[in-house]
């Protein structure tokens, strides 16, 4: 696979970079705004990734967008270690780290599964 890749893209090829960019929460959650899909959309801190904590993330409820997409507000539920917040939370420090989409693990295991 890594061979099928090389030929194709080269060496490096740019997208694997893209994951390890830094991008704010307002920066990760851009591209769901074109759709209105922002609403329900699970973001983790990248930091809680690198410190292995599991289960945890939190669920957009609202956002407001400034600057071009790079600032603004965000509101939503915290689930840590599994225990979702019954109370809607500003989201905090949504400019100042490194944000990703939450993807479950247990539906990589899933889709495993049913690869293999």
């Amino acid at each position: 696979m890594a061979s099928v890749i090389r030929q194709q893209f080269g060496a490096h090829p740019a997208f694997l970079n893209a994951q390890t960019l830094r991008r704010s929460l307002f920066e990760t959650l851009a591209p769901l705004a074109a759709n209105e899909a922002v609403t329900g959309a699970r973001v983790v801190p990248t930091k809680w990734i690198n410190e292995g904590i599991a289960d945890s993330f939190w669920t957009v409820e609202r956002v407001s967008f400034t600057n071009g997409f790079r600032d603004g507000q965000a509101m939503g539920y915290r689930t840590w270690k599994g225990k979702t917040d019954e109370t809607l939370k500003v989201i905090p420090h949504g400019k100042e780290l490194s944000w990703r989409l939450y993807s479950d693990p247990a539906a990589y295991t899933k889709l495993k599964q049913k690869l293999f």
